[in-house]
């Protein structure tokens, strides 16, 4: 059975890009897409995704927020955190709102695939998966 991931990035162009990467391997289904925190967390009471791959920075409610109270609503669902940089006081707001890792935009695709298993797999759980 497939990890269901919702994407949740205010660039169009990037969720598309992956969307197309996650979508080759048949062990992950993308179930939706949001382009900011508020809609992500309308979107996970009905899509239902494993995992949230979702941006730091986003406008309305920020990844930062909208991982904290998803996971607060729904913690059966694993939020894995993406930015464009790797810098401590990030990551750690991350984790301690709920998310179970983090990555670097810049990440190779397999591994962002890896990643999004693992943690889709396991459910929520705290680990860093980041890349300079």
């Amino acid at each position: 059975m497939p990890v269901h991931v919702l994407l949740a990035d205010d660039n169009a162009r990037f969720r598309a890009a992956l969307r197309r990467l996650l979508e080759r391997d048949p062990d992950i289904a993308v179930v939706g897409e949001a382009g900011d925190g508020r809609e992500a967390l309308e979107l996970v009471a009905r899509v239902a995704p494993d995992l949230v791959l979702m941006d730091v920075s986003m406008p309305d409610v920020g990844g930062l927020e909208a991982a904290s109270r998803l996971t607060d609503l729904h913690p059966d669902v694993a939020v894995l955190m993406l930015s464009i940089g790797c810098q401590s006081d990030t990551v750690a707001a991350a984790l301690a709102g709920g998310a179970s890792g983090f990555l670097v935009k810049g990440t190779p695709a397999r591994e962002i695939a890896d990643a999004v298993k693992r943690h889709g797999r396991a459910g929520p759980r705290r680990d860093v998966a980041a890349r300079p």
